[in-house]
C-alpha cells in the first residue's frame, strides 16, 4: 500500500481556471485521504478559523477531490481572495490564500453631468471595502446605465486600479461623457381623435427644444417611455376609448446627429359612453339601492376607466363599513357596438378570506418605514383587500417622495395568509433655488429658497425662503408635520417678516412680523378643514412730508389721507386671533388644471389679545372644464368675495385693515387702482367688502411646440370694492370740514370690468403669466395698468 505521506496533491485555482497538480496513485487513495490538521497560510486580515469555516473538510474525516473542489469554490465565493490553493503536506492540509486588496479610496474623473456623490451611491465598490474585479466590472455597467438615463448613451466608462502599500489600492472610474443624446421627434400613427400635440402633452418624454437644458426632459429612457405608454392608455381609457391599443413603439437613433426619432402606432377604437349602470350583490343584508349614490359612473357620460375604479373603491368602502371585511367588487362591462355604449354592472361578492401576514418595505433608503406604512388603511393581521392596497398605492404616489411605487403580494405561511411587498424608488426631496426676475407690481426681485419635503426621512415639510424686491422684502420659515400625534391630520407653524416700501399707489411703508400655528383635519377624500391661531405685529412708516403736524391732516392735496394716519389708523398695530379654513378640491392638477372644482371658505376672528377686534370672512371658488379635448381648450370660471365686520365700535378696526385690491383681482387696473378714494388726497382707502369674478378660456399657444409649456388665454374680469369703515369716513369728513354723509361716493360701490388676453408659461422657474387687459367699465379717477406680469397663482 502506498503510504499517505507519499501522496502530494495540489489543486490551484487562478483567474477562474482550475487545474490538478501533482499525482494520485489511485482514486481509492484520494477517497481514503485523512488529515490530522488544517493550516491556513497567507491570510493577514481574516483569521484562520474564519477561513477554515468555509471548508467542507475537517481533521480526522475522510475527504476526496470533490471535497477539495467544493472548499475552493466556497472560498472564492466570498469574494475576499484573489487566489486560493489547497494541498496536503504529510498529515496536514495546507490552505494558501492570496487576499484581495482593500480599497483605500474610490475616485471619479471626467464626470460633470453626474456628480461624485450620486455615482458613489450607485456602485458597490466602497472605500475600506474589498477590491473585486467582478464587482468593478459590474460598477462600470451601472455607471454606463446611469449616464444612458441621463441622456448620455455614448458615454464610455473605464476603471483603473492604483496599487498602494499594505495590499491597498485606489480605484478610479474614468468617465468620457460624450455628447448628449437628444430626441428629435415624437410622432404618432393612427391617432384621429386627438392631435399629436395633445398626446405629447400627456407624455413626460419631450422633444428637444431651446429650453430642454433647463427641464432635462428630452432624454430617451426605455423605462420612461414605457411609463408614457401607460399614461397614453390611461388618457384614452378615461376619455371614452375602451378599446384603445398601442400597436408598436419604436425609437430609432440617428447616429450622425445623436438624436432619437420615436414613433408610436396606436389603434384608438370606438368612443363609448356609459349606458345602463347596475349593482348586484350576493351578500345578504346589503341594500344595493342605497349604494347607487356612491357611484361615479352615470348613464350618458363619457366612459372613463378612472370613474369605474373610483366607483369600485367607493362601493368596497361602503360595504366594508357595514361589516363585510372580505368583500370583492368586480365590474362587468358589456359593449353595445351599434350604439357605442357600455353597460356596467358592479357585482358585490364574498371575497377570499385572506389576511395580511406581513407588510415588507423595500427601497426606502432615506424615508422611514412608518412614513410609508401610515398611508395604508389596513395593517398586518387585517383582512386583505386589493382595492385598499391600490388606494394606498395612490396615496404613496401622491406624496411626491418616490419616482416609482410598486406593490405586490406573495404567499404567506399558510393558504389564507399573504405577504404584501412594497417597493419604492426614492427621488430627491430637497430643493435649493436661487432666482430673480421682474414683476410689474414689485419691480426687480430675487429669491432664495430651500424646500425639503422629506425632512429627516419623516415625511415632514420644511421651507425657508427670502425674497428681495425694489419695494418689498419677505422672510419666511414654514414647517408641517403631516401626521400629527400619529393621526391623519397635519400640524405646523409659520413665522416670518414682511417689509414693504412706499409706492406710487401706496404712499406709506409697513413692516410686519407674523407667526401662526395650524392644524389640518381631512373630512372626506376631497375636503378638509384647517384651524389656526395667527398673530402679527405691524408698524406703518409714513414720510414726514405727508404729515401735517401744525394743521389739519389730509385737508390738502399732497398730504396722506386722514383715514390712513393716526388717530384713525395707529401706526403700531397688533392682531391676534383664531380662524378656520374649509376647502373642497377635485382639481386634476394643481398647476395646470383642466377639470375639477376648488372651493374655499375662511373666517378669522381677531380679538384674542392685541389691538384689532373684527371678523374677516372670505369665500373663493374655481371651476375648470375641458371644452375641447382634441384642441385642449380649457374653460375656467372663478368667483371671490369678502367682508370685514367690526366688533364693538371703531376702536378695534382701522382703515388699513380694509381689503385693498387692484390688478390681481380685476386686470387692467394698478395695485390699489380702484375702489374708495379720499376725494382730496386721492389715496386708496380700500373697502370692507368686495366681490369679483373671472371667466377665462386657455389653449395651447399656436405655432409653438407644446414642450415650451406656453399657453394663451382670453378672459373677462368684473367686480367691485366698497364700504369705507365709519372711522375712516369720520376722519375724512373732519379733515374736509363737512359731514360724512356729504362725502358723496367715497364708498364707491361702482362695478369695474375688463377684457383681455394672456400668455401663460409653465416655466422651469415656476408658472409665469403675462396679461394685457382693457378696462371697459371704470371710473375717471381709477389708476390703470393695462399690461402686467408676474407669478401665476390660483385665487
Amino acid at each position: 500500500m502506498v503510504r499517505m505521506a507519499m501522496l502530494a496533491v495540489a489543486i490551484a485555482v487562478s483567474g477562474g481556471g482550475m487545474f490538478l497538480a501533482g499525482s494520485l496513485a489511485t482514486a481509492s487513495i484520494a477517497e481514503a485521504a485523512v488529515v490530522s490538521a488544517i493550516t491556513v497560510r497567507g491570510n493577514t486580515r481574516m483569521d484562520s478559523d474564519t477561513v477554515k469555516s468555509f471548508l467542507t473538510i475537517e481533521p480526522g474525516q475522510r475527504f476526496t477531490n470533490a471535497d477539495i473542489d467544493a472548499s475552493l469554490k466556497a472560498l472564492f465565493a466570498t469574494g475576499l481572495f484573489a487566489d486560493v490553493s489547497i494541498y496536503q503536506s504529510g498529515s496536514t492540509l495546507v490552505v494558501e490564500v492570496d487576499e484581495n486588496a482593500t480599497i483605500n479610496e474610490v475616485f471619479f474623473e471626467g464626470n460633470k453631468r453626474l456628480k461624485d456623490e450620486p455615482l458613489a451611491g450607485m456602485i458597490q465598490s466602497r472605500a475600506r471595502g474589498i477590491f473585486s474585479p467582478d464587482t468593478v466590472a459590474s460598477d462600470v455597467s451601472i455607471i454606463e446605465e446611469a449616464y444612458s438615463r441621463a441622456g448620455r448613451g455614448d458615454a464610455v466608462i473605464t476603471s483603473e486600479v492604483v496599487p498602494l502599500a499594505n495590499n491597498r489600492v485606489n480605484l478610479v472610474f474614468k468617465v468620457n461623457e460624450g455628447g448628449k443624446t437628444k430626441i428629435r421627434s415624437v410622432t404618432f400613427v393612427g391617432n384621429n381623435a386627438f392631435r399629436a400635440g395633445r398626446l405629447r402633452e400627456v407624455m413626460s418624454t419631450k422633444r428637444t427644444n431651446l429650453l430642454s437644458w433647463l427641464r432635462n426632459d428630452d432624454i430617451y429612457d426605455p423605462d420612461k417611455l414605457a411609463a408614457d405608454e401607460e399614461k397614453l392608455r390611461r388618457f384614452y381609457f378615461n376619455n371614452g376609448y375602451a378599446d384603445f391599443q398601442i400597436l408598436s413603439t419604436s425609437a430609432v437613433l440617428d447616429e450622425v446627429s445623436n438624436e432619437y426619432n420615436i414613433t408610436i402606432t396606436v389603434d384608438e377604437g370606438t368612443k363609448y359612453t356609459f349606458d345602463n349602470i347596475a349593482i348586484e350583490s350576493t351578500l345578504d343584508g346589503v341594500d344595493t339601492e342605497a349604494l347607487y349614490s356612491k357611484l361615479k359612473t352615470k348613464p350618458g357620460t363619457t366612459y372613463s376607466a378612472e370613474r369605474v375604479e373610483n366607483s369600485i373603491i367607493a362601493l368596497t368602502e361602503a360595504v366594508a363599513a357595514q361589516g363585510y371585511a372580505f368583500v370583492d367588487v368586480a365590474p362587468r362591462g358589456n359593449r353595445n357596438f351599434n350604439s357605442s355604449t357600455i353597460d356596467v354592472t358592479y357585482l358585490i361578492d364574498q371575497g377570499a378570506r385572506t389576511y395580511i401576514e406581513r407588510i415588507i418595505i423595500i427601497g426606502n433608503d432615506m424615508t422611514r418605514d412608518y412614513v410609508i406604512r401610515r398611508e395604508f388603511d389596513i395593517s398586518e393581521g387585517d383582512a386583505f383587500n386589493q382595492v385598499f392596497i391600490q388606494k394606498s398605492k395612490k396615496r404613496l404616489e401622491g406624496l411626491g417622495l418616490f419616482e416609482r411605487v410598486e406593490i405586490s403580494t406573495r404567499q404567506g405561511s399558510s393558504a389564507d395568509r399573504v405577504v404584501v411587498v412594497v417597493r419604492v424608488a426614492e427621488k430627491a426631496s430637497g430643493d435649493f433655488s436661487v432666482g430673480g426676475g421682474y414683476s410689474s407690481s414689485s419691480g426687480a426681485l430675487g429669491e432664495i429658497a430651500f424646500t425639503e419635503k422629506n425632512f429627516m426621512g419623516r415625511g415632514q415639510l420644511l421651507r425657508i425662503s427670502a425674497s428681495f424686491g425694489e419695494a418689498e422684502e419677505n422672510y419666511r420659515l414654514s414647517f408641517t408635520e403631516p401626521y400629527f400625534l400619529g393621526y391623519r391630520m397635519s400640524a405646523g407653524f409659520d413665522i416670518g417678516r414682511n417689509s414693504r416700501g412706499d409706492t406710487d399707489s401706496r404712499r406709506y411703508g409697513s413692516t410686519t412680523t407674523f407667526g401662526s400655528l395650524r392644524l389640518g383635519l381631512p373630512l372626506t377624500e376631497h375636503s378638509g378643514v384647517s384651524v389656526f391661531y395667527t398673530y402679527n405685529d405691524s408698524s406703518t412708516d409714513i414720510d414726514s412730508d405727508l404729515l401735517d403736524t401744525a394743521g389739519t391732516q389730509g385737508d390738502a392735496k399732497g398730504e396722506l389721507s386722514a383715514a390712513l394716519t393716526p388717530p384713525n389708523s395707529p401706526t403700531d398695530w397688533t392682531r391676534s386671533g383664531f380662524g378656520y379654513t374649509w376647502t373642497y378640491n377635485t382639481l386634476d392638477n394643481s398647476i395646470t388644471p383642466r377639470d375639477g372644482v376648488r372651493l374655499e371658505f375662511s373666517q378669522t376672528a381677531f380679538g384674542a389679545g392685541g389691538d384689532a377686534t373684527y371678523l374677516t370672512s372670505e369665500v373663493k371658488g374655481q371651476a375648470f372644464a375641458t371644452l375641447s379635448e382634441d384642441f385642449d381648450f380649457v374653460g375656467m370660471i372663478q368667483g371671490r368675495a369678502g367682508a370685514n365686520t367690526a366688533f364693538g365700535g371703531n376702536s378695534g378696526y382701522r382703515t388699513l385693515d380694509n381689503f385693498f385690491q387692484g390688478g390681481r383681482a380685476i386686470r387692467g387696473f394698478s395695485n390699489n387702482g380702484f375702489g374708495p378714494r379720499d376725494p382730496v388726497t386721492g389715496d386708496a382707502l380700500g373697502g370692507m367688502y368686495y366681490w369679483n369674478a373671472t371667466a377665462e378660456v386657455n389653449f395651447p399657444a399656436p405655432f409653438l411646440p407644446e414642450t415650451y409649456g406656453i399657453r394663451g388665454a382670453f378672459f373677462a374680469d368684473a367686480g367691485t370694492l366698497w364700504g369705507v369703515d365709519s372711522g375712516g369716513k369720520k376722519a375724512i369728513a373732519a379733515a374736509h370740514g363737512t359731514t360724512s354723509s356729504a362725502l358723496g361716493d367715497v364708498n364707491d360701490n361702482a362695478m369695474r370690468a375688463s377684457i383681455g388676453a394672456s400668455i401663460i408659461w409653465n416655466s422651469p422657474f415656476g408658472p409665469l403669466r403675462f396679461d394685457y387687459a382693457e378696462p371697459i367699465v371704470r371710473e375717471k379717477y381709477d389708476d390703470l395698468r393695462r399690461f402686467s406680469f408676474g407669478v401665476s397663482t390660483s385665487f
